[in-house]
């Protein structure tokens, strides 16, 4: 199941405020994205990800723990926004 299934399940959940994640709430949840996952929201190969987090030429802040990298969508929105030309 992707990241925005799962997302969309829970917006229909009776959880409170702060757990919830609906589009109305300030504490909404903002998925986290492997590389291949980023890949296919963003369209930049794992490997340019990777380089890119390596040499900090754009700031992805990137989750790592063990031998895992996460992004947020918000990091990877942003990243998105700025590579956009007028």
């Amino acid at each position: 199941m992707s990241v925005f299934n799962r997302i969309s399940q829970s917006a229909g959940t009776n959880l409170p405020a702060t757990e919830c994640g609906c589009a109305q709430c300030p504490y909404r949840f903002d998925p986290l994205l492997n590389r291949e996952e980023a890949w296919a929201y963003t369209g930049f190969k794992p490997g340019t990800l990777a380089v890119w987090d390596c040499t900090r030429s754009h700031d992805l802040q990137p989750i790592k723990f063990a031998n895992a990298v996460r992004y947020r969508l918000s990091s990877l929105n942003r990243l998105a926004d700025a590579r956009i030309r007028p």
